[in-house]
């Protein structure tokens, strides 16, 4: 699990004498520290870590620019400089970060990285603990829906209160996708946890399962249309809203079977349930008190509300 940039600098930005130079940390997202001197390791990083750096002091404006572009290359989250007082960044440098989009930080001389990256070591393993448990509670949830007590607190303490508009989404690669599915499913995740506040993903076979809250299906699918054009290899499906926690394993049975359809029967991608009309009884046989009532309302609510505000019978019509 990543943390915002943002919410580490909050941590630390009153108590160190560390200036943020760009004029934003542009939403990145954090996953590990590293301090690194000599850029020649930089290609190891995987990707999203803040770095922080003593050595470019000295460095001339060309090494300097040599340095950030390497961590560009390896997708690093940020740069933390110490630098001792006669030292500074340039206007041109701080203006091709801000342009680049990364984060770029200075700090003095004296101050101590390893106080520094000690607080933010323990948010992130917290984070990733958390991440965890939120995990094992969806499984949980989806899995054992009546064993509440294996999911329902865990959810609750960390914001997912007991009622809100619950969404599953089902997103997965084409049986002949190219050898690179792996690494796109990763771009895929670093995406979602940028989009989506209130959210849980994990993997599960050749899909990857997304639990969001507070989002409407309509949202949901503004935000994962774009993504069908960048990886036409991958098929995206939004199951049906549920208000109660309780009752996500229903989200997550209607967005595997529209995953299911739109790998076969309807070409549309992404796949939202509710609109795959009548294969909703076929979806919905195991729970068809449910069901049936919600494929009524989609599909005859119009008409319902027609004989109702014209005194008409054309339901009459439809029973006999």
């Amino acid at each position: 699990m990543a943390v915002e940039l943002k919410k580490l600098y909050e941590e630390i930005r009153y108590k160190y004498n560390v200036h943020l130079e760009t004029e934003s940390c542009f939403d990145k997202q954090i996953s590990w520290l590293h301090i690194l001197d000599n850029i020649e390791f930089a290609p190891f990083l995987h990707g999203d870590e803040l770095i922080f750096n003593s050595s470019l002091n000295d460095a001339s404006e060309k090494e300097r620019q040599q340095y950030i572009d390497q961590l560009l290359l390896s997708k690093a989250g940020g740069l933390v400089v110490s630098l001792q007082p006669e030292h500074s960044f340039s206007n041109h440098l701080i203006q091709y970060c801000k342009e680049q989009n990364f984060p770029l930080f200075t700090t003095s001389w004296e101050t101590p990285f390893i106080n520094i990256t000690r607080i933010f070591s323990e948010i992130l393993i917290d984070t990733e603990r958390t991440g965890m448990d939120l995990i094992a509670a969806l499984k949980n949830a989806i899995n054992h829906p009546n064993e509440h007590n294996s999911y329902l607190s865990h959810f609750t303490d960390n914001r997912f209160p007991l009622e809100d508009d619950y969404i599953i989404s089902i997103i997965g690669y084409h049986q002949d996708a190219n050898i690179y599915f792996h690494e796109s499913m990763e771009q895929i995740e670093k995406i979602i946890k940028n989009t989506f506040n209130n959210c849980v993903q994990y993997k599960e076979g050749k899909m990857l399962v997304l639990l969001t809250r507070g989002y409407n299906v309509e949202s949901i699918l503004n935000s994962l249309s774009p993504l069908t054009d960048n990886f036409p290899d991958f098929y995206f499906s939004i199951g049906s809203t549920e208000t109660q926690l309780s009752n996500i394993h229903k989200s997550y049975h209607t967005a595997k079977q529209t995953y299911y359809l739109s790998n076969r029967i309807i070409p549309k991608n992404p796949l939202c349930y509710k609109d795959i009309g009548v294969y909703q009884i076929l979806v919905d046989m195991k729970n068809p008190e449910t069901i049936c009532p919600s494929f009524s309302r989609d599909i005859l609510g119009k008409l319902i509300d027609y004989d109702r505000n014209n005194r008409t019978k054309y339901m009459d019509v439809l029973r006999d």
